[in-house]
């Protein structure tokens, strides 16, 4: 476990939205990751999530959303803060930065230090899992006496990509480099619906009919299905505890990893008081 000694400040453009937005990751006294937005503050864990639109958004009591939390809570657990931190975003909306969480964990990595403290670990006694409809995608947690994920990916261009991740390995080399991507085709079509207005090769790669389109190139040839587990792991953060399982994820997103993080809830009851 990390403990952070000192305040966090970050500016860049939404991903989704577009807007210069400054992010704020600070410490506080709280046994729970905060989230604050425009003087509304609650522990992660209590807040609604909303995973269907290309992003991890949190939804407050009074309606207010902060949207696409995905990648600062991953860089937070992966590199080990599960606790006493405030987080807030102005703008609304998370920004970009990088399209991924390097910038985040090095932030997180020169601002904090080893704590000898720890606290517990959420344990499961039997399998959950949530799906589609057809099962053709699905997340799924079994018993484990780690933090182990093993993720299976599809894309149209890029094929099968599958990676295996335990909670001991480098996140911070082996996880949070590898950047956010969508279809090139769909590009026009998210913008008519308001997402990825500020997308860009700095902080995206583009899949083609026929080609990868990235700043740079690809960081591994497996980038892809790296970026789905640093998605996973933030969107995990919402249980409010760090877990001992083996998650296994196939061709899955954001709104069925929020919906095992909300089942995982229910079944061991937290934030429900």
């Amino acid at each position: 476990m990390r403990r952070l000694l000192g305040k966090i400040t970050l500016r860049g453009t939404g991903l989704h939205t577009g807007l210069e937005t400054e992010l704020s990751i600070e410490p506080c006294d709280s046994p729970h990751i905060m989230m604050s937005l425009r003087g509304e503050e609650m522990p992660l864990h209590m807040l609604k999530c909303e995973g269907v639109r290309r992003s991890s958004d949190y939804v407050f009591p009074s309606g207010q959303v902060l949207r696409t939390c995905e990648h600062v809570l991953s860089a937070l657990y992966g590199t080990g803060i599960y606790s006493g931190v405030r987080v807030s975003a102005d703008g609304g909306e998370m920004p970009a930065l990088d399209g991924c969480a390097k910038t985040l964990c090095a932030e997180i990595l020169s601002h904090s230090v080893i704590d000898g403290k720890d606290i517990p670990r959420v344990k499961i006694s039997s399998p959950v899992i949530v799906s589609n409809d057809d099962m053709t995608r699905f997340v799924c947690a079994f018993p484990a006496d780690e933090f182990h994920i093993t993720y299976a990916a599809e894309y149209d261009t890029v094929g099968t990509q599958i990676y295996d991740f335990r909670g001991s390995d480098d996140y911070a080399a082996d996880i949070a480099p590898a950047r956010t991507f969508a279809y090139e085709r769909e590009i026009e079509y998210l913008r008519s619906h308001g997402m990825a207005l500020g997308g860009s090769l700095d902080n995206a790669v583009l899949i083609g009919e026929d080609r990868i389109i990235a700043s740079g190139g690809l960081r591994w040839p497996d980038e892809f299905v790296r970026h789905k587990i640093l998605d996973l792991i933030g969107d995990l953060a919402s249980v409010g505890f760090p877990l001992n399982a083996h998650i296994i994820a196939v061709r899955a997103g954001h709104e069925l990893h929020l919906k095992l993080a909300d089942k995982l809830k229910g079944e061991m009851n937290i934030g429900r008081d």
